[in-house]
């Protein structure tokens, strides 16, 4: 493939359709090139549409085929084992195309590189946690995501099902487990997957920043200071729970999150102490009253 057919896919792949002259001007080749540069994409399986006459042009259909990417050997590695990595989350939103993309992709490498991998794949495992939950609507929840679109979703609480309506911000993936970040008549909620019962994407589009930008505002709400005493123990059990923890005695939490941030703090048991605030302190006496009646 030459340098001129890779500069036409690029500008193809701006997705707006572009007249033989035009693509002649941008690459500096003549109008005849450009029409015959045009039948050798289609020829190699490039989804090219050319529309005759006054008005028409050429474009690239959806599900278009990207530019190869040209990578030294240890990217090409390092690229391989990314897709393999993926092929052990959980639920990814693209559906069955993450347990074909590592081997598509091996099949253009050359024959020794291809070899090379395959020896090396394995000697390097993934070995997580076999008991992940299904979340099944990743998918819907991912186009919702991409469209702007709200959604109405049914979610299993504590307190049974609940269904409502948020606009999907976006979505994070933590401990191998998805979530979905909504907004709401409630604010910022953040819904694990694999406990939506039901998704319906609404055509009601909405605006919102980006996730990211979200979060930073989120994180400007008014916060506690949160002090610990933590053994070395307690601070391996809960390096999921808290930022820096090896390093910190002392953490800002927003107020609203007191609640969940002490049932976590259950999984160390003896091996933390809350210092302060006082509420998080008397939420932690409620837990272990609570758990004295049990086992009394």
């Amino acid at each position: 493939m030459r340098k001129r057919h890779l500069q036409l896919i690029r500008l193809l792949n701006h997705g707006r359709r572009f007249t033989a002259e035009e693509l002649a001007q941008e690459t500096g080749a003549s109008t005849r090139t450009i029409q015959r540069d045009m039948l050798s994409l289609e020829e190699l399986g490039y989804p090219i549409w050319s529309v005759p006459g006054i008005g028409g042009g050429y474009e690239m259909l959806p599900n278009r085929l990207l530019p190869p990417l040209h990578l030294r050997e240890q990217e090409a590695v390092a690229l391989y084992l990314t897709l393999k990595w993926m092929e052990h989350i959980p639920d990814v939103p693209f559906g069955d195309i993450r347990s074909t993309l590592s081997d598509w992709y091996v099949n253009e490498l050359p024959h020794d590189l291809a070899e090379k991998i395959s020896r090396l794949e394995r000697n390097i495992l993934w070995l997580g946690n076999k008991q992940i939950p299904k979340a099944p609507f990743t998918k819907e929840i991912y186009q919702a995501v991409e469209r702007r679109n709200k959604m109405k979703m049914t979610y299993r609480t504590m307190n049974g099902q609940r269904t409502f309506t948020v606009a999907p911000v976006g979505m994070a993936l933590l401990d191998l487990k998805w979530y979905v970040f909504g907004l709401s008549e409630l604010g910022l909620r953040q819904y694990r997957i694999d406990r939506i019962e039901a998704v319906h994407v609404l055509e009601e589009p909405f605006e919102s920043e980006d996730l990211m930008s979200v979060l930073q505002t989120s994180d400007e709400r008014n916060g506690v200071t949160v002090r610990l005493d933590l053994t070395p123990l307690g601070r391996r059990l809960l390096e999921d729970v808290l930022p820096d923890i090896d390093e910190l005695n002392e953490w800002e939490v927003p107020k609203e999150e007191l609640s969940f941030l002490s049932r976590q703090l259950l999984k160390a048991g003896a091996e933390v102490e809350v210092k302060a605030p006082s509420a998080l302190r008397e939420m932690m006496k409620e837990h272990a009253e609570r758990l004295m009646q049990r086992y009394m």
